[in-house]
């Protein structure tokens, strides 16, 4: 289990606000479902309206013509000095004005209806798998520009592809001149029955997937999307070539791999994914990637799952020194390195989600699946993207695209060469230079002992519509204007800008006792244009909390795996907050180990060496014991007293003879059991209820041991 939190003495105020509708035919009111771009109108003016009328009229709200529709005789105004409503109502009780609208702001329906698609954290992370919101590829924001071009081709050299799968199917390609199961090569390209690619691991063609890897790969690149089926891809169109060289174990061979990418250059794809790797250099292999570069084709790779370093020890194919090669370790849901990735400072090109992503498999199914082999998809199904958005682009040019948009991160600093993940949008996105809006409406609340929480209205990416990228939150114990915001003190993380119009809260933490402070925020788009300064709001901390505990201390004896349950109270008796973490303790019992049984002679060495039987140390057993000599690192220092001039002496003598109980003046828990005496042998041990004075050396504790030593 987690920790667990809680705090106590903070209560929200619910209070009730009451809103007056007025109705007007004048200016309609900007509703959150219908938004419309700041500083633009349309306007039609009466066929009455002469050159200098309209003319005036632009004059009267301090417009310029942005574009003429001259077959339904409307203007595209662009208005400075007013707002969108009050130039409405202006033009509106113009007599020259027939009707004037806003320029409405229309988006495409970006957030696809695959029902699994909330489960995908690597296209869109809101923490829904227990990781940080915002790590992931941003593909909602590049699906706003772009979902994909049908006419690109992927080839997918793997395990195959299921074409049948029904998230799939749609975007599996189909060889336009290939006639299936005639058993001749129909387009000449020298390869039979092409259907929707080729077999090299069966000689055949027929790619059809059966392991599972090349159609989970597959739907990362290209799941059909807003199918309302499964999962989505990052390319919603693009056509999966299935290039089959791996068998059903999932074993190929290096002459395999080249006759994969001599197919995908006879059949025209634009880009590679090989999830796949092992095996020394190959020349060869390294000669057909150049060729397939030089035919426009770029070779997507995993960076490999030793967890190494391949700047220091190479993993290839992605290793190989060639410019079409973008090679891609594998993070997780925090944007961390994943524990398998391989990384290289300057062998490993990028990083992308590659942790428990879920995609297709054979036979209508879904499973999720770890690996740089799962990073490698999400990077392909970008490039695809920007080869469908930008016609024309080289592959080198699209590897630099995406090189260049990653998000950097420190924690994948030196571990590939961008130090950065993927982002998918900004690979595709068109540059602009208009900033976000400011925030105008910054207040505090519900203060704490140490937080404050701050509320808002979301700005826009450009002025005031549509989706800043991110917010810069600063706090201060002094005054903060624009000359000196840089310097005050930045929140760490913060939310996910929401769509312009949308409120927005967020709780600071980490703040003095009873300190008045000063918070303010600047929105940045994607291109990092800064939005200008909010207003400043103030609130002060609440002074310490004063705790009490309801009893001050508790005990149990007990036996090893029994349990007991008693109640500790805490109060807060002061008027700040009390905020306080209680960790789970985990008791954790293997299941018992079996020691075999071996009788030795007196004297004579023991011969076993090793699990479950060391000459030193053992353990865990059945109730979680573990056992350990003073001769192994972090044994028991030896420690010896003399101790003839105290206690009472044991009348023992001779050898194989045990003790009298002897009271211990405590009761001892051991084994299930609780003991108040033991018994000295004179062989060396002590048992709490044998009687005998065997002299086995045996590993403890085993069926021959002597009982309870």
């Amino acid at each position: 289990m987690p920790p667990q939190t809680r705090s106590f003495g903070r209560f929200a105020s619910v209070i009730p606000l009451l809103a007056l509708c007025l109705l007007t035919l004048a200016a309609p009111a900007r509703a959150a479902s219908h938004r419309y771009l700041s500083e633009e109108v349309l306007v039609k003016f009466r066929s009455t309206a002469h050159a200098a009328d309209r003319a005036a009229i632009r004059a009267s709200v301090n417009a310029q013509v942005l574009r003429k529709f001259d077959f339904i005789g409307v203007e595209h105004l662009k208005i400075r000095g007013t707002s969108v409503e009050a130039a409405i109502t202006r033009l509106q009780h113009d007599p020259h004005v027939q009707y004037a609208e806003p320029n409405y702001e229309i988006q495409a329906d970006v957030v696809p209806n695959d029902p699994r698609f909330p489960e995908l954290y690597g296209m869109r992370n809101t923490g829904q798998t227990g990781g940080t919101a915002g790590a992931d590829i941003k593909a909602v924001l590049a699906w706003d520009q772009f979902v994909g071009d049908p006419n690109i081709k992927i080839g997918v050299i793997d395990t195959g592809v299921d074409y049948n799968h029904p998230d799939l199917a749609a975007n599996v390609w189909t060889n336009p001149g290939e006639i299936p199961g005639n058993s001749i090569d129909d387009d000449g390209n020298g390869y039979v029955d092409d259907v929707h690619g080729y077999d090299f691991a069966n000689n055949d063609g027929d790619p059809f997937d059966d392991n599972g890897h090349g159609s989970h790969v597959s739907g990362t690149i290209a799941g059909v999307g807003n199918n309302n089926v499964g999962v989505v891809g990052v390319n919603w169109q693009a056509k999966i070539v299935g290039i089959k060289f791996l068998s059903a174990g999932g074993s190929g061979s290096t002459a395999g791999a080249i006759a994969g990418v001599q197919y995908a250059i006879a059949v025209g794809v634009k880009l590679t994914s090989n999830s796949w790797g092992g095996g020394g250099f190959s020349q060869a292999l390294l000669d057909a990637i150049n060729a397939a570069g030089a035919a426009g084709q770029l070779f997507v790779a995993a960076a490999g799952n030793e967890s190494s370093n391949a700047d220091v020890t190479p993993h290839y194919p992605s290793s190989y020194d060639t410019p079409y090669v973008l090679s891609v370790a594998a993070t997780d849901a925090n944007d961390n390195l994943a524990s398998f990735s391989n990384y290289g400072a300057t062998s490993v090109d990028i990083a992308a989600p590659g942790v428990a992503i879920l995609s297709t498999t054979p036979g209508n199914n879904y499973q999720s699946f770890s690996g740089t082999s799962m990073a490698t998809p999400h990077v392909s199904g970008v490039a695809a993207l920007a080869m469908g958005r930008f016609p024309g682009i080289s592959p080198l040019q699209v590897k630099a695209l995406i090189l260049s948009a990653a998000d950097v991160k420190p924690q994948l600093a030196g571990k590939c060469v961008t130090g950065g993940r993927l982002n998918a949008f900004m690979t595709i996105a068109e540059p602009d230079d208009v900033p976000p809006g400011s925030i105008a409406d910054l207040s505090t609340s519900d203060p704490g002992s140490n937080s404050m929480l701050l509320s808002w209205t979301a700005t826009g990416d450009d002025g005031s519509t549509g989706r800043a990228t991110r917010y810069e939150i600063r706090y201060s114990t002094s005054p903060i204007n624009d000359a000196n915001f840089a310097s005050a003190t930045p929140v760490p993380g913060g939310p996910d800008p929401l769509t312009a119009g949308s409120a927005e809260t967020f709780d600071v933490t980490g703040l003095a006792f009873e300190t008045p402070y000063y918070f303010a925020i600047k929105a940045f788009d994607e291109f990092n244009n800064a939005g200008g300064l909010s207003n400043v709001a103030t609130g002060t901390t609440l002074g310490a909390p004063d705790i009490g505990a309801s009893p001050t201390t508790f005990a149990a004896e007990l036996l090893t795996g029994a349990t007991e349950t008693q109640t500790l109270t805490l109060r807060n008796d002061a008027a700040g907050t009390l905020d306080f973490t209680m960790p789970t303790p985990q008791l954790v019992f293997s299941q018992p180990i079996v020691y075999p049984y071996q009788p030795l002679a007196k004297g004579e060495t023991d011969w076993r060496v090793g699990n479950p039987v060391t000459d030193s140390k053992g353990g865990p057993d059945a109730f979680g014991y573990r056992w350990v000599d003073g001769d192994e690192p972090g044994g028991p220092a030896f420690d010896w007293v003399d101790i003839t001039g105290t206690g009472a002496l044991v009348a023992l003598s001779g050898d194989d003879e045990i003790s009298a109980p002897i009271n211990m003046g405590m009761s001892f828990p051991f084994y299930g059991g609780s003991f108040s005496s033991l018994r000295v042998c004179t062989n060396g041990f002590l048992s709490f209820t044998d009687t005998a004075a065997p002299y086995d050396n045996q590993g403890l504790p085993n069926s021959g041991a002597p009982a309870n030593v």
